[in-house]
């Protein structure tokens, strides 16, 4: 199959394969498509199936973290900024850069 169709696209030609293989398998055994090639045809391409729904899983499941690390990594730059507003009011701006503070006044 051509490696520029999409995942989807190479599942549903495959599957649109088997299909016309499996209707038609008599007349092709005489050209080495015969039921053993069509059964292993038909394993892979399950397998391919399921390798496709865990890797979706897998994506679901890292754009649930990355909603969670979003949400917390807001929340950590409103809390730095609340921070920084306090150090530059508290003390001198000669301490600042202990806080990592590069500004000027």
């Amino acid at each position: 199959m051509n490696k520029n169709y999409s995942i989807a696209e190479q599942l549903n030609r495959a599957g649109l394969m088997l299909a016309g293989l499996s209707a038609h398998a008599e007349r092709l055994a005489r050209r080495g498509i015969d039921r053993e090639f069509i059964a292993r045809l038909e394993s892979r391409y399950r397998q391919l199936e399921e390798y496709h729904s865990e890797q979706q899983a897998c994506k679901a499941r890292w754009m649930e973290q990355t909603e969670l690390r979003r949400g917390v990594q807001a929340e950590v730059d409103a809390l730095c900024r609340e921070a920084r507003k306090m150090v530059k009011v508290e003390l001198p701006p000669e301490s600042w850069r202990e806080f990592g503070i590069t500004d000027r006044f």
